[in-house]
């Protein structure tokens, strides 16, 4: 039987389903008794989100509940630190170690599901999902059912897929294959992604990431996600290309985004390394570096936590979000806590 380290949260938009006459629905004016974060949106409504994990909407004097935006329990619910570590609580009761460290460069692999955990026994792997969301597999319902039965052996790739493949530029090497196809006018986005949910990052904590990455053909819109996959829609940060160029943004509240005024851009059909460096803070003084071939590209300050009580616990890499047709390769990748 597979481990169940893939995060599954059960905390979904309920805008539709709140009911208007719940006694905590509305009130007159949200107050800070209990608040985490109050802030903003792009389209300027102003959002509160309080300890119990509820988040209200403030228009016209009036506070009104919108939806449940995490489970208040959530840390207690799905870890244990003592003093050999922190600790995810899997399956019945199983302890798996996180993994706020870890080194990758897909050679030690013959197949791609070997990449992935599927007993206790595998605390050597990182890796625990990925994603394959495309017009054949539209649904969070259809990508994980094509997910479990490719792990199972029972079916294979459709249309998008992920494969070890050799190096275009170095015959001895392996490295990751990304392959997304454009998603239909009625989809958000596709994906053709892998993810660790064995992540354990929160306030205070800095995160240094380094992968290499090459672009075959199409330009993906995102390459790596820090998200908590306990909270509404996975928040986090996020590097992004926009015009050819790597930037940075936040998929959370007011949507930060920080331009890359380097110069520096990207080039189909060569290799650059991409390097990160966050230190997570609510607040405007978390610190958000990027570098592209050792050369800095981003270095500013500002929010880059959804809230000060969140856990950054899923590494997303790969064609993580596309409007268009891409083909993306990747390798070499290091996660740590400290400097590299």
């Amino acid at each position: 039987m597979k481990l169940n380290i893939i995060i599954t949260w059960s905390i979904l938009m309920f805008f539709n389903s709140c009911k208007i006459n719940d006694l905590d629905s509305e009130l007159s004016g949200c107050n800070s008794d209990g608040l985490l974060e109050n802030f903003i949106t792009p389209d300027g409504e102003n959002i509160f989100i309080y300890e119990d994990g509820k988040a209200y909407i403030e228009d016209n004097g009036l506070c009104t509940f919108i939806l449940q935006y995490f489970d208040p329990n959530f840390l207690q619910n799905n870890y244990v630190t003592n003093a050999l570590g922190t600790f995810l609580i899997v399956g019945s009761g199983e302890l798996f170690p996180t993994k706020s460290n870890f080194i990758e460069d897909f050679e030690n692999y013959t197949t791609f599901t070997d990449l992935f955990i599927i007993s206790a026994s595998d605390t050597n792997l990182y890796w625990s999902s990925f994603t394959l969301q495309s017009p054949a597999a539209p649904e969070v319902s259809d990508y994980n059912a094509l997910k479990n039965c490719i792990l199972e052996g029972t079916c294979t790739f459709i249309d998008n897929k992920i494969e070890l493949v050799t190096d275009p530029s170095d015959a001895s090497n392996k490295v990751l294959k990304f392959t997304s196809v454009a998603p239909t006018a009625d989809m958000i986005t596709a994906k053709s992604s892998i993810s660790s949910s064995l992540n354990y990052y929160n306030k205070g904590s800095e995160v240094w990431f380094e992968a290499d990455f090459y672009i075959e053909s199409g330009v993906p819109f995102s390459l790596v996600d820090f998200e908590n996959a306990y909270f509404d829609k996975r928040p986090g940060p996020r590097v992004v290309i926009r015009s050819n160029k790597i930037e940075f943004e936040n998929k959370f509240g007011a949507k930060l985004n920080i331009d890359n005024n380097s110069g520096i851009t990207i080039n189909q059909n060569q290799w650059f390394t991409l390097k990160v460096h966050l230190k997570y803070s609510n607040k405007t003084d978390g610190i958000i570096e990027l570098w592209q071939d050792g050369m800095p590209i981003i270095s500013a300050i500002g929010v880059n936590l959804p809230t000060p009580n969140s856990i950054q616990n899923i590494l997303e890499v790969g064609v993580s979000a596309t409007s268009a047709g891409s083909i993306l390769l990747f390798d070499n990748m290091r996660i740590s806590e400290t400097p590299f």
